[in-house]
């Protein structure tokens, strides 16, 4: 799982040419079996620009196989999955997804981990431009799936757990955030969003739907350094002083809400020893036997 490790979180340098994209590509997208890509042109996109949605798809796959949504890292890159990765794809018989939110289509980090929710209106929130990618798939392959599986880690995490709480999460299955820097905390907390509910409308009715998710928050135990990319700001640090507390603090919120809304809270907290910042196998294991298991 290397290279998809390095897919998730590892930042790299890249310039992507939209402007050469090719017209067929957009109008009649197809998704054959291995790696590949397509282009993909969405409301939310501002200057009508086209983003590339990466897939892998097994050569069994069939309709009636999960579809798996994988969030990349703050590096905002896509790259083919190859070698051991593409294998145990290709051995879980699922179609992997791996849609690129580039710096140039979602500048900042208001338009990917923060969804724009602060800037535009709910329309052109990023955080439903995977559900039309996913309508798309499912009228390309045939799919029979009438929900997707999603996952993220570290930036991708905050893209994962902030989509559920703004209610985006018709479409999702199972969703798994994994090493998050930083959390909108599941309640109307002192500082707004998005490291509270504060200033969304989101009722305690939006909570107790939202509670009886299938969402899985995954820690690395070892996942306590506070390297460059991790967020220091007053509202950020209040969460914690490493990304383990901070996802400690998240969970713990979500079960006092809970309680105090007197409703059972479905989400799980897994905590993975031996696992960095960067997901090892043991997190890659877990995943994968809560996709394909009928309990949770």
């Amino acid at each position: 799982m290397k290279s998809l490790v390095a897919f998730i979180y590892l930042p790299v340098a890249f310039v992507i040419l939209i402007g050469c994209t090719p017209r067929d590509s957009l109008e009649k997208p197809d998704i054959e079996s291995g790696s590949g890509f397509f282009y993909y042109k969405d409301k939310a996109i501002a200057d009508g620009s086209a983003m590339r949605v990466f897939y892998f798809k097994p050569r069994n796959f069939n309709p009636d196989r999960p579809i798996v949504f994988l969030m990349h890292g703050a590096d905002r890159h896509v790259t083919h999955l190859t070698g051991e990765d593409a294998e145990l794809v290709e051995n879980y018989n699922i179609l992997l997804i791996q849609p690129e939110y580039s710096e140039r289509l979602y500048p900042e980090i208001e338009s990917y981990q923060y969804g724009n929710v602060r800037t535009k209106p709910k329309e052109l929130w990023t955080y439903y431009v995977n559900d039309r990618i996913f309508h798309l798939v499912k009228t390309i392959t045939g799919s029979r799936q009438k929900k997707y599986y999603l996952w993220g880690n570290s930036a991708g995490a905050q893209f994962v757990h902030r989509q559920l709480l703004v209610g985006a999460y018709k479409y999702i299955s199972k969703a798994f955030a994994s090493n998050a820097g930083v959390y909108t905390m599941p309640t109307h907390g002192i500082n707004p969003y998005p490291f509270s509910l504060k200033g969304l409308s989101l009722t305690d009715e939006d909570l107790r739907r939202i509670f009886s998710l299938d969402f899985f928050i995954l820690l690395g135990e070892d996942d306590v350094i506070q390297d460059a990319f991790f967020l220091m700001n007053d509202a950020a640090m209040r969460q914690g002083s490493n990304r383990l507390e901070r996802g400690r603090t998240f969970y713990a919120i979500a079960e006092r809400e809970a309680q105090r809304l007197a409703v059972d809270l479905k989400w799980k907290l897994i905590t993975i020893p031996g696992c960095g910042h960067n997901p090892n196998d043991d997190m890659t294991r877990t995943i994968a036997r809560l996709i394909f298991s009928e309990k949770n």
